[in-house]
C-alpha cells in the first residue's frame, strides 16, 4: 500500500503462512482432544461391560479367579486375536487353537461361554484393558501408616447351603434353586436336573475363590436371565460354597442321568398305552351295546 515501508509490507506477508501454522496447531490440538475424550468414553463403557459379562470369572490386577488375571493382557496378546477369542471362543476352541489350548489345560478344561457380545462391546473391552494395563504405583505415605479395615467375611453353613441348592429354603431375592438345572451325588431324588453341569466336585474345577466369584456374579448365558435381576446374597453365596466344599469329597458320576430320565419317561408312556388299551374300548361301546352285553 503506498506510504508503507518495505520491511512493515514484508512482515504482513509473513503473517499468512503463521496464520494457517496457528490454525493448524489449534486443529491438531482438538483432534487430540476429541480423541482423547473418546477413548475416555469407550473405556468406560468397556468398564461397564467388563463388570456386567467378565468379574465373575476375571480380574484386571486381583489375581486369577475361574480364568487369568487380565491384567496387561493387550500386550502378551496379540490384539486381533483377543478380539477373535472374546467375541466367539467357542470357534478358537473347536478349531483347536493353540493358545485357546494352552489356557483350557491350564484352568481345568473350563471352557470361556460365549457371552453374546457385540463387536462394539469386545472394542471397549479391550479399550479398558489397555488403559488398565499399566502398572498402578502405590501411593506415597507420610506418618505412621493406618490400619485397613474391612468387613468381616461371612462364614458359609454347608447345612443351609445344602437346602438353598435342593429348594428346601428359598433364595432371598426369588432365585430358582439349584437342583432345578444341575445335579450333585446324594442331594435328593435322581440327585437333581441335567439342564447344567453336575456340581458335586465343582470345587475342585474352580477353586474356592473362582467359586465364589462365579456364584456371586453370575455371568453365564444361561443362568443370566433367571440369576440377573435376582442375585444371591453373600451368606447365600457362602453357605452354597460350603455345601460345595463338602460334596467335592464324593466321587463325581461316572455318566449324565439322561438316559435314566428317559427311560423313566418311556415306561410312563408304555404304562398309559397299556391302560388305555384295557379301558378305551369300553368307552368306544354305545349304551345299548352295554346294555345287550348285560353291562349295564
Amino acid at each position: 500500500m503506498p506510504g508503507r515501508s518495505i520491511p512493515f509490507r514484508l512482515f504482513e506477508h509473513r503473517r499468512i503462512p503463521l496464520l494457517f501454522m496457528l490454525i493448524g496447531a489449534a486443529l491438531i490440538f482438538m483432534t487430540l482432544s476429541t480423541s482423547a475424550s473418546f477413548d475416555r468414553q469407550t473405556a468406560e463403557q468397556g468398564q461397564q461391560i467388563f463388570q456386567q459379562n467378565c468379574a465373575s470369572c476375571h480380574t484386571v490386577g486381583g489375581g486369577k479367579l475361574v480364568g487369568p488375571d487380565l491384567q496387561g493382557v493387550t500386550a502378551l496378546r496379540d490384539r486381533q486375536w483377543l478380539q477373535e477369542f472374546i467375541l466367539d471362543p467357542t470357534a478358537k476352541f473347536d478349531s483347536g487353537d493353540p493358545i485357546a489350548m494352552q489356557l483350557l489345560t491350564e484352568y481345568s478344561n473350563i471352557r470361556m461361554p460365549n457371552m453374546g457380545l457385540t463387536a462394539a462391546d469386545v472394542e471397549a473391552i479391550l479399550v479398558f484393558l489397555e488403559s488398565s494395563s499399566a502398572a498402578t504405583q502405590p501411593a506415597p505415605t507420610t506418618g505412621a501408616s493406618q490400619p485397613t479395615l474391612t468387613a468381616p467375611a461371612v462364614v458359609g453353613n454347608a447345612a443351609a447351603g445344602q437346602r438353598y441348592f435342593t429348594g428346601e429354603t428359598s433364595l432371598a431375592n426369588g432365585g430358582t434353586a439349584c437342583i432345578a438345572c444341575h445335579s450333585v451325588s446324594g442331594s435328593g431324588v435322581l440327585d437333581g436336573g441335567t439342564l447344567g453341569p453336575d456340581l458335586t466336585q465343582v470345587l475342585t474345577r474352580y477353586g474356592e475363590p473362582g467359586l465364589t466369584a462365579a456364584i456371586s456374579a453370575i455371568n453365564f448365558p444361561t443362568m443370566i436371565g433367571i440369576f440377573g435381576a435376582k442375585p444371591l446374597t453373600p451368606q447365600e453365596v457362602s453357605d452354597l460354597v460350603a455345601y460345595f466344599t463338602e460334596t467335592n469329597v464324593q466321587p463325581a458320576p461316572v455318566g449324565t442321568k439322561t438316559g435314566l430320565y428317559l427311560g423313566i419317561a418311556g415306561g410312563l408312556v408304555v404304562i398309559l398305552f397299556a391302560v388305555l388299551f384295557v379301558f378305551w374300548p369300553r368307552q368306544r361301546q354305545s349304551i345299548s351295546e352295554k346294555l345287550r352285553a348285560g353291562k349295564l
